[in-house]
């Protein structure tokens, strides 16, 4: 990622593993972790909040972080939308086309390709005709897990931005990947050869220290590396109308939407009510 060094960083979806660059977190599902691989992390400035409304002025942020998260909402052309309205650089990384197919995970609403530098994304309208059978492996198979790490390549759509996000959303009647192609084979592994031996081994490296330390020392550079930039305060506006908002001791107001948003374990629970599959506050 290109990353500047005082660049003020917003993480949306940041999960139980949040990059150690992000200044700001946001999750939609701060008490849910179905969709995840753990317990949310708070260890910096945290709030809830649906990335398709996000409740931060205009400009607020030099950089956005997107990761594992585009394939899951309804409307990804206003999550896109508000990555560009809140920040004029960013990185985006979904699940290939190839991992949807082999996994399918069941919560994942869009199949997203990269072609020629734009994001391609297809409604996805069938399961994965494999079930359980790789997560089983992934889980359980140290060969399996290392053929994974090693070609992750070939699992991820890996886009960064400046300025504007380039994509289409196409009908899903016919898929854009097509695996009988000699050419399409070719690229495919091209990108497998172009990674470097280093880059390759690095996944695997990470996947053998055991979570709970990574997460503690992913919290501790984190901490070592926070600077005061702007306050929630300063950025935080309604998710729905983008107007001012007012604070109270327990929660945030609009008064001009005339809705009021919690303030649980001091996370501001910003979910507009009428959002889809909307978190019902504590």
């Amino acid at each position: 990622m290109n990353i500047q060094p005082n660049d003020f960083i917003l993480e949306i979806g940041s999960g139980h593993n949040p990059k150690i660059q992000s200044d700001i977190l946001c999750d939609k599902f701060i008490d849910d972790s179905t969709q995840r691989g753990g317990d949310i992390t708070t260890d910096r400035p945290i709030i809830e909040a649906d990335g398709q409304y996000l409740p931060f002025a205009d400009a607020s942020f030099d950089y956005v972080i997107c990761s594992h998260v585009l394939e899951h909402v309804e409307d990804p052309a206003k999550l896109i939308s508000e990555l560009m309205r809140v920040a004029s650089r960013g990185y985006i990384e979904t699940p290939s086309e190839i991992a949807e197919r082999l996994y399918g995970w069941p919560y994942h609403n869009w199949i997203i390709n990269l072609i020629d530098n734009q994001l391609i994304l297809q409604k996805k309208v069938s399961e994965s005709q494999f079930g359980q059978l790789f997560h089983a492996l992934a889980a359980h198979d140290k060969n399996f897990t290392r053929f994974h790490l090693t070609h992750h390549s070939l699992f991820l759509i890996q886009y960064e931005w400046d300025g504007k996000i380039d994509y289409r959303i196409l009908p899903p009647d016919t898929s854009l990947l097509n695996l009988e192609s000699a050419e399409t084979i070719e690229v495919l592994l091209s990108q497998v050869a172009n990674i470097s031996s280093w880059n390759k081994w690095v996944p695997i490296m990470k996947n053998a220290v055991p979570r709970r330390l990574v997460s503690m020392a992913k919290s501790f550079l984190a901490k070592q590396r926070q600077r005061v930039k702007k306050s929630l305060r300063e950025i935080i506006v309604c998710p729905v109308c983008k107007g001012e908002v007012k604070w109270k001791t327990d929660g945030i107001c609009c008064e001009r939407c005339e809705v009021d948003y919690p303030i649980v374990r001091n996370i501001p629970r910003l979910i507009p009510p009428d959002s889809k599959e909307s978190v019902q506050s504590e």
